[in-house]
């Protein structure tokens, strides 16, 4: 599964000041410099090309969508530039002094006593947040990337991307060939639309549909290239952040009422006009079994609410909150009765696995496999409750 990819440095990056989250040290990964969705924990060989994997730090930010890691911010609010909310976006973390160019992954000295400055990076799919107010996917080459908008005027328009959220060069959208399927309103059957090119988009004209309006693309990036399926919920029209800023992590839409079950307060959460949805606001580990349990129902509720939405991108992060809340009972399971640990530890296992692939389908986009894994996450979900005690 696709954790968190990386791929080499570019030469876009903010150094902050000697003092600014000098302490901040994120966990060191290893990364393959030939396949950047490769991230693991230890030293070893890339699974795909054997190469070495070498070292890297990965942290998650929050930064302005417009001009990203232009500002760095620790927690949601607005884009000190244009007013715009911030986006969160993974980056590579080094430390370097001044009048080099040599990095370092750790934080140190400098040879004239002055702490080393820290500086971030952009990562290859570390940016999945729409440019257009659209809903982002990637496609299963893990490169090629896409976002759909839907238009007042009846228009579904695609725009195209690298693993750099870099638009694609003409010469590579005019190998791209595409479709709209929707369901035609008067007899519920479907409609295929083909899409034309437009500069470096793609679209086509499907008219005003009653909304939310569900939609799926086929895509094939080269001529004898596979053909890809993305699906679309649009609860509204798609506007440009410019003219309606939209705040967002990866697709979400602007936040929505709590969904049934009800959300658990965060501390610190974001004030709720900076638009960030409360099923994307991290949650610390509660310190009791019970609070664990009342905080995996949640989270299990928002992924649904997310899937029903169609914001398939947004739901890695209840996916993976709920995935460390397994990880917190597993370390309780030698509490519980040998019957109940018997459920518990397949549950658990069960659980962080669907997690796991949550998050690769939902960035993919396919509605099916996503159904199927959040099926799998259920049933665990369920197993985990019953094997722990709901009270203390």
């Amino acid at each position: 599964m696709v954790l968190v990819a990386a791929a080499t440095s570019v030469s876009l990056a903010q150094v902050v000041k000697p003092a600014a989250q000098l302490e901040s040290v994120p966990p060191l990964s290893f990364t393959c410099p030939m396949h950047p969705e490769i991230v693991e924990d230890r030293k070893g060989s890339c699974p795909i090309c054997k190469m070495d994997l070498v070292g890297i730090r990965l942290e998650s930010v929050w930064t302005c969508g417009t001009r990203p890691l232009a500002v760095i911010e620790g927690k949601p609010g607005r884009c000190p530039i244009d007013g715009t909310p911030l986006v969160q976006v993974t980056s590579a973390v080094s430390w370097i002094c001044g009048g080099s160019d040599r990095e370092s992954l750790s934080p140190g000295t400098c040879a004239d006593g002055t702490p080393m400055r820290k500086k971030y990076a952009p990562r290859a799919h570390g940016n999945h947040n729409p440019q257009h107010g659209g809903q982002f996917f990637m496609a299963a080459d893990n490169w090629h990337h896409l976002e759909g908008t839907y238009l007042s005027t009846g228009v579904f328009r695609m725009h195209f991307y690298d693993d750099f959220t870099k638009p694609l060069p003409l010469a590579q959208v005019r190998t791209i060939t595409a479709e709209v399927v929707v369901k035609d309103a008067r007899t519920s059957e479907e409609k295929r639309i083909p899409l034309v090119r437009s500069g470096r988009s793609m679209q086509a004209t499907v008219g005003k549909l009653p909304l939310p309006a569900p939609m799926y693309a086929h895509v094939q990036f080269k001529p004898d290239g596979p053909h890809n399926r993305f699906d679309f919920t649009f609860e509204s029209y798609s506007k440009e952040p410019g003219t309606a800023p939209t705040a967002t992590m990866t697709a979400a839409p602007a936040a929505s009422p709590a969904p049934a079950g009800g959300s658990i307060p965060a501390p610190g959460a974001p004030d709720p006009s900076s638009g960030v949805d409360p099923a994307l606001v991290p949650l610390p580990i509660p310190d009791t079994v019970p609070e664990m349990l009342a905080q995996l129902r949640a989270r299990t509720d928002q992924i649904r609410a997310i899937i029903d939405r169609g914001s398939f991108a947004s739901i890695y992060v209840p996916a993976f909150q709920a995935k460390d809340l397994a990880l917190a009972l597993d370390a309780r399971k030698d509490t519980l009765p040998p019957d109940k640990r018997r459920v518990a530890e397949p549950a658990i296992t069960k659980l962080v696995r669907s997690a796991w692939l949550l998050d690769a389908f939902g960035d993919i986009g396919n509605k099916q496999q996503i159904t199927e894994a959040y099926a799998m996450f259920v049933q665990a979900e369920k197993d985990i409750q019953a094997a722990f005690p709901a009270r203390p």
